[in-house]
């Protein structure tokens, strides 16, 4: 059954999961613009403020090196995925994935309603788990819709990193639940291609995070101390199993490129 009180709290308050006054609070906090007249709308999502500040400041400070014009919304709509998409998807109950799919259109026409009156050319999704809901509304909309990853690739001029990553670019395994658009993976690869001195292991993208055989799988084949994702999914897996040996850590492509110019 569809979580009808999660509808109400996101028609009311924006997140899925609690009022906004946290999220606020910490990108707030973080610096970031809100609801200003600006080329490009970051779509920041309801769980990452949160759970990883630190990649969204990264994120801030490549974004204001290069002099990019963007801005958050001032109530961010969710996408429904997590408290109504998912369940549906993992119950296998197509009528609610139907349903769900009507509701996520209806809340994300809602966020670009609210770009376009910014002046925004672009959306940009740093939330992994939006983009494939995204992916299927835009058919509602003129605005260009972009992952994290292709922003960076369109400013970021090089950098210089000596360092050794794994990167794990995720499955993509329930999107493919929701949409049949294909999804951008390819802007990562040219943004760690544009750092001097990394060496890149690419781990095996068949593998799902979220199947405990496969995550064995992953963790058995990783080279470095470091995994580096473009998936928030992912990201917090992957930051959940390394945090228990210690010995490993993940990383946000953010990240990883505004450490690079520190080094250039």
């Amino acid at each position: 059954m569809i979580n009808e009180q999660a509808i109400e709290n996101i028609e009311k308050y924006g997140p899925c999961h609690e009022t906004g006054e946290q999220k606020r609070k910490i990108l707030d906090g973080i610096g970031f613009p809100v609801g200003r007249q600006a080329e490009y709308v970051i779509i920041a999502g309801c769980f990452q403020p949160a759970g990883m500040p630190h990649v969204l400041k990264a994120l801030k400070n490549v974004l204001d090196h290069y002099k990019v014009s963007y801005t958050l919304l001032e109530k961010e709509y969710c996408c429904g995925w997590m408290t109504i998409g998912q369940p549906a998807v993992m119950s296998k109950n197509e009528e609610d994935i139907a349903r769900f799919k009507e509701i996520s259109r209806k809340l994300i026409v809602k966020n670009f309603e609210q770009a376009k009156k910014l002046g925004a050319k672009s959306i940009v999704l740093f939330c992994g788990a939006c983009e494939p809901n995204y992916a299927n509304c835009m058919d509602l909309t003129d605005l260009e819709v972009i992952s994290c990853s292709e922003l960076i690739d369109r400013y970021f001029k090089g950098g210089k990193l000596d360092a050794e990553i794994d990167y794990y670019a995720g499955c993509y395994r329930f999107r493919r639940k929701i949409t049949d658009k294909p999804v951008d993976v390819e802007s990562a690869v040219r943004v760690l291609n544009k750092i001097e001195g990394l060496k890149v292991n690419g781990l095996d993208n068949k593998l799902c995070c979220y199947i405990p055989p496969h995550l064995d799988q992953l963790m058995g084949s990783v080279k470095s101390s470091t995994v580096v994702n473009i998936c928030t999914g992912c990201y917090f897996n992957l930051s959940t199993r390394m945090a228990k040996d210690g010995t490993r850590q993940a990383k946000m492509l953010p990240e990883v490129v505004w450490e690079a110019m520190g080094k250039a």
